[in-house]
């Protein structure tokens, strides 16, 4: 890491206090809708925002003070795997009961069994199998998959509410997302780089901090999707 400045450490502050907005907006967006998705939205958003911190913390702590806390590098995943996977299945229990669907209770069941079987997997590879950094693989995997859920039911539920701004905007994060890992390996590992994965991620976590608060606001001024009435 050493690439990495003060500047760029500070600058890395921005996504994380973006992310933390548009967190902030979704659990009130769950909240609103069907409150028993609140508790899982809540948890979620939580530990996403504790993962985007243990880095950004990290980061400080290397450039100001030289002490390299791996362990707190490496709370990134473990944090936000569980933390998408919670909120990804608070969205999508959102967007069917908005089309008039029950779901019943297994969207909390799945969201478990699939948290369970990724530890399993961790367990497996890192004290079965005894792979180096065996948890990372099945972690960034449920994080990938839970956080295309997540954008992709926002998309629904913003169309369902006439709002084509906020699914642009979710669009957009979803797009940086996909779009810094084929750049971080293409490109070489240079301050340049650094720079430009932390601008696009910026640009992303603003458009999904814009998108949770124009759709939150549409779905507390609306009685059209109010979902007691739709029930």
């Amino acid at each position: 890491m050493s690439e990495l400045t003060l500047p760029l450490a500070l600058f890395n502050l921005l996504p994380v206090a973006f992310t933390g907005l548009a967190l902030w907006f979704l659990a009130r967006l769950v909240g609103d809708l069907d409150p028993p998705y609140r508790t899982m939205a809540r948890a979620g958003g939580a530990l996403i925002l504790l993962g985007g911190l243990s880095k950004a913390v990290w980061k400080l702590i290397f450039v100001t003070v030289g002490q390299d806390l791996t362990w707190l590098a490496s709370a990134l995943f473990p944090l936000m795997a569980p933390g998408f996977a919670l909120l990804a299945g608070a969205a999508l229990g959102i967007l069917l009961r908005l089309r008039g669907q029950s779901e019943g209770v297994w969207i909390r069941y799945g969201v478990a069994a699939v948290i369970l079987v990724v530890v399993g997997a961790v367990v497996v590879r890192t004290l079965g199998m005894g792979i180096p950094r065996g948890w990372f693989l099945p972690l960034l995997g449920l994080t990938s998959v839970a956080n295309l859920v997540l954008s992709l039911a926002l998309i629904a539920i913003a169309l369902r509410f006439g709002r084509k701004d906020a699914a642009l905007l979710f669009g957009v994060n979803l797009a940086m997302v996909f779009a810094l890992p084929p750049i971080a390996m293409a490109s070489p590992d240079t301050l340049l780089m650094h720079w430009s994965e932390q601008v696009l991620t910026a640009i992303g976590t603003a458009a999904f901090a814009l998108g949770g608060y124009g759709l939150w606001r549409s779905a507390r001024a609306s009685a059209t999707f109010d979902l007691r009435r739709a029930r």
